[in-house]
């Protein structure tokens, strides 16, 4: 049963991380103008950010389906979508900083990324309705504490990879489209969040 399900569950997770979404046009925009180092922090707060999604997915798909709580969660998530759209369209042209992070560039990218992930109520909904679609209600609580670092581990990994990508040296050419790039991903940052307020 484990092989069948872990199987199953890595396929549709990754196929899940193909998809850019908000989390990624974070860590996109972070490596390319302050370079992978900082990114990572990034990339550590969205990680963990989904991690409490999928222990609360495992805890019970009905904790905050149907709970008030979950109208918070959405609206919330809509706002956050359009502050980060919106900061990246009124940023200034980007200098090509990729100096050691500080101290406290540490703390503000990890809860950037954190609350980018745990404001963003598709990732709720994915994992709740995957889940407890591939998840036998059978399989011990040891085999889900084991699929939660699973996943933990490949999202890590990729968004990591990602920011690595896009933030070494040689990411540099890349440098120069940044500037409009960021303004697309604002725009579309602050479109997708207007988007749910309109069916919220």
């Amino acid at each position: 049963m484990m092989s069948h399900e872990l199987i199953t569950l890595s396929t549709i997770y990754f196929i899940a991380l193909l998809s850019p979404g908000q989390d990624f046009f974070l860590i996109l925009s972070t490596s390319l103008s302050q370079g992978y180092a900082k990114a990572w922090w990034n990339c550590a707060g969205i990680a963990l950010g989904n991690a409490l999604y999928i222990v609360l997915a495992f805890i019970g798909h009905t904790l905050f389906s149907q709970s008030f709580l979950f109208i918070y969660i959405k609206l919330g998530g809509a706002l956050f979508l359009i502050y980060l759209g919106y900061v990246l369209i009124m940023a200034p042209k980007p200098i090509n900083n990729h100096n050691s992070p500080k101290a406290h560039d540490h703390w503000r990218l990890f809860f950037q990324g954190f609350f980018s992930a745990l404001l963003n109520p598709k990732n709720i909904i994915f994992y709740f309705s995957v889940l407890f679609t591939i998840i036998s209600i059978h399989t011990p609580w040891s085999l889900k504490i084991f699929y939660t670092l699973w996943m933990v581990f490949l999202l890590l990994v990729w968004d990591m990879s990602i920011a690595f990508i896009f933030g070494n040296k040689r990411a540099k050419i890349l440098l120069p489209y940044l500037y409009p790039l960021q303004k697309i991903i604002g725009i579309v940052l602050v479109s997708f969040g207007m988007y749910e307020i309109y069916t919220f």
